[in-house]
């Protein structure tokens, strides 16, 4: 807890004081026998923290892949959009439904066409040498799912389109930056990343290869899109991703800059430039998407930045020192807040955050 009060109290201007009071304290040395020392020896392994360090770091090197016969865990929209397009190919993919566990002797990339409450089911029915064939397809803060599961830089997608319906055609998200330049927003990366480009591409869908600290910048920003506009959108009776930029427009990039500031003081990770115009761009694009609080994603979006602001408040250390803990994301609170007194939001989400 003392390391989590350390982390909080950095985002606050005026709060060094009592960051150092808490490195001030450090905790007492103990003797551990020799019999205790080796029990450590055997237990800790630093290649999963070395791991973890190559993820964050973007050192991990992938080598090239292609389209191949794949599995497909759902079978919703973008399942068969999946399905579909590996179909023009010639392919014959393996669909499972929903709890279906997932072969283990299939070679291919192992899609994951699930809503991200449903990917913890999904991981413990995947056998442990096909974990690493894994391929996420889910909106959302993933990543403390990935820490839990033991996944460090696993092959995941960001998808920037629209599918209005099961079996119709998608609607790729491209944005025009201020040089004119019209691209599309879709990244990946990891394991099975070219592949995975090469699928969407055969479906008009422009989707890049990017290196791991690009496409985890790029995961984080849909975070902060659909966390943004779904909140405002739904605070405002329920608008369309096109009445938000246009009619609120403020509004959600006040609350877009807000989380991404956490997102950088946080995680240490700086979203790219021109966050503002792009997201707009990005709602135009999808304007007829209706906005939502969906209960199954609301521990990915809206609940993860959540989590933090009920750490809010008046703390008292293991030192015994009291520490004045402040809401990282007070507009992105008041506008939840607001949603769960009008019953957008249950108040069970809230508490379970």
């Amino acid at each position: 807890l003392e390391g989590v009060y350390m982390l909080l109290v950095s985002l606050a201007a005026g709060c060094l004081l009592a960051t150092s009071a808490l490195q001030r304290s450090p905790p007492a040395r103990r003797r551990c026998s020799r019999s205790r020392l080796l029990t450590l020896q055997v237990n800790s392994d630093s290649r999963a923290t070395q791991e973890y360090f190559d993820f964050l770091l973007g050192k991990t090197e992938i080598e090239p892949t292609e389209d191949q016969p794949s599995v497909i865990v759902g079978g919703g929209k973008i399942g068969e959009m999946l399905r579909e397009f590996g179909e023009r190919r010639g392919f014959e993919d393996v669909v499972l439904g929903r709890g279906e566990a997932i072969p283990s002797g299939h070679p291919g990339p192992v899609y994951l066409a699930v809503p991200a409450a449903e990917l913890d089911a999904a991981i413990e029915l995947c056998p442990e040498e096909k974990r690493d064939d894994l391929v996420f397809l889910s909106d959302g803060q993933l990543e403390p799912l990935f820490q839990r599961h033991g996944l460090y830089g696993p092959c995941q997608a960001s998808l920037w389109l629209a599918l209005m319906r099961r079996g119709g055609k998608p609607v790729d998200g491209r944005v025009t930056d201020l040089s004119g330049t019209t691209d599309g927003l879709s990244r990946v990366h990891g394991k099975w990343s070219g592949a995975f480009a090469m699928r969407m591409g055969t479906g008009g869908i422009l989707c890049r290869e990017a290196n791991q600290r690009d496409a985890r910048r790029t995961t984080l920003e849909k975070l902060v899109f659909v966390t943004a506009y779904n909140l405002v959108g739904a605070a405002h009776g329920g608008l369309s991703m096109g009445e938000v930029a246009g009619k609120h427009g403020e509004e959600v990039g006040a609350m877009c800059r807000e989380l991404a500031s956490f997102v950088r003081y946080t995680l240490s990770v700086s979203l790219f430039s021109g966050l503002d115009d792009r997201l707009a761009d990005y709602a135009r694009t999808m304007e007829f998407l209706p906005t939502r609080l969906d209960a199954g994603a609301f521990p990915f979006t809206s609940g993860y930045f959540y989590r933090y602001t009920k750490m809010a408040g008046t703390r008292t250390t293991p030192a015994g020192i009291k520490v004045e803990i402040p809401d990282t994301t007070p507009l992105h609170t008041e506008y939840l807040l607001e949603a769960r007194d009008r019953g957008l939001v249950g108040k069970e989400l809230l508490d379970a955050a």
